[in-house]
């Protein structure tokens, strides 16, 4: 039991340690590569990792999951306009 707990545990604490590079790679980021650096190398110190959650839920801009989204919600409301400026 304890062997199991043991390894339930390290595998929340790994996940919880790679949550900002899985943010990257799940929103299409060029930089997803080297943020997993960053995170693998200073996501350890509590600055690293915030530093590492922020860059990976920045807006690059041309985001290319709003744009998808985008597209699927003027499909799923019909004439209905968005008045964002990415719609």
């Amino acid at each position: 039991m304890h062997f199991f707990l043991s390894c339930l545990l390290f595998s929340v604490v790994v996940v919880v340690y790679f949550t900002p590079s899985m943010i990257a790679q799940r929103r299409l980021k060029q930089e997803a590569a080297r943020l997993l650096i960053f995170n693998l190398l200073l996501g350890w110190t509590v600055m690293g990792w915030l530093g590492a959650l922020c860059w990976a839920t920045k807006s690059d801009g041309a985001d290319t999951r709003s744009a998808e989204n985008a597209a699927r919600w003027h499909r799923r409301l019909g004439d209905v306009r968005c008045k964002r400026k990415w719609c």
